[in-house]
């Protein structure tokens, strides 16, 4: 009976964990479209609404980690990457050759080895985890996120899109950590922390989500393209709660085929990254289909 009960709360995680990712991927687009449509009358609206579907982010996590451990939604986070593609291919008229898609369906299908990986080898919830080792890694990413952002000034879009990708990522799955760490009562799941130190982590996760948010949109004035960076983005969110588990939760280890599926992540965002020189047909006000 508890097994069955744990399989069911394993299930809705991933279920979530597929719903959240599409919703948050198109989000990004979403915004993109805003911003090259500013000077238009529907820009504006558009910035917004795909900034509100970005905000759900936190709603998502809050659900996934009420049934199984964070690392589970985490580890679907690269299948949104699929309708993204389609989204800024078909309706920003990004350049998207067949070595970026390749590599972008690479990160899937790393993804759902980590995700296979999980299910075999059950993960241990992060409220187990040393609150210390957590806030210190959250807090070193935080601090150097903006200070590598701001060195990678002047250097070729390529690689400011991967590392804006892995920056941001990894802010937003600093917010999933620490909302992992914080939501239990009585040392069991729960929608919403029990303890005051853990309203505390609770309150400090959402500003994870805002740095990934901020992340992005400086990403966008960089030009940088939002399929490219995304496939980068994914591959943190995906790996460092995996990591941060390990490191943080006594007994906890990254098994073989975890370990397999983060290689595959990494060279799935190797190759979307290329060295066209075609890095964006949009200019604002034009149409995308033009």
């Amino acid at each position: 009976m508890v097994a069955s009960s744990a399989s069911f709360g394993i299930g809705v995680a991933l279920v979530v964990g597929v719903i959240g990712t599409s919703v948050i991927h198109l989000s990004k687009g979403v915004m993109k479209l805003g911003i090259v449509r500013m000077r238009e009358d529907r820009g504006p609206s558009m910035y917004v609404a795909g900034m509100l579907m970005n905000f759900t982010n936190p709603l998502w996590v809050i659900i996934a980690n009420r049934f199984a451990p964070t690392v589970y939604y985490t580890s679907m986070y690269g299948l949104g990457l699929v309708s993204l593609l389609v989204f800024s291919r078909l309706v920003l008229g990004e350049h998207l050759d067949r070595r970026r898609i390749g590599g972008a369906l690479i990160v899937v299908v790393g993804t759902l080895l980590i995700g296979a990986a999980r299910i075999t080898s059950p993960a241990s919830p992060l409220f187990l985890a040393n609150r210390t080792t957590v806030l210190v890694i959250a807090g070193a990413w935080a601090l150097a996120a903006p200070a590598v952002a701001r060195l990678m000034r002047g250097a070729p879009i390529p690689a400011q899109e991967l590392m804006f990708g892995l920056l941001g990522g990894g802010l937003a799955a600093l917010e999933a950590i620490l909302k992992g760490v914080s939501q239990s009562v009585d040392g069991a799941a729960s929608f919403l922390p029990g303890a005051g130190p853990d309203w505390w982590i609770f309150a400090v996760s959402f500003l994870g989500a805002a740095g990934a948010f901020g992340m992005i949109q400086w990403s966008y004035l960089r030009r940088c393209r939002v399929a490219i960076m995304a496939a980068s983005y994914d591959v943190s969110y995906v790996a460092l709660p995996l990591l941060v588990t390990a490191l943080a939760v006594s007994g906890e280890r990254v098994n073989a085929l975890s370990v397999l599926g983060l290689l595959v992540l990494g060279s799935g965002a190797f190759f979307t990254q290329g060295t066209s020189v075609s890095l964006e047909r949009l200019e604002v006000g034009k149409d995308p289909g033009e």
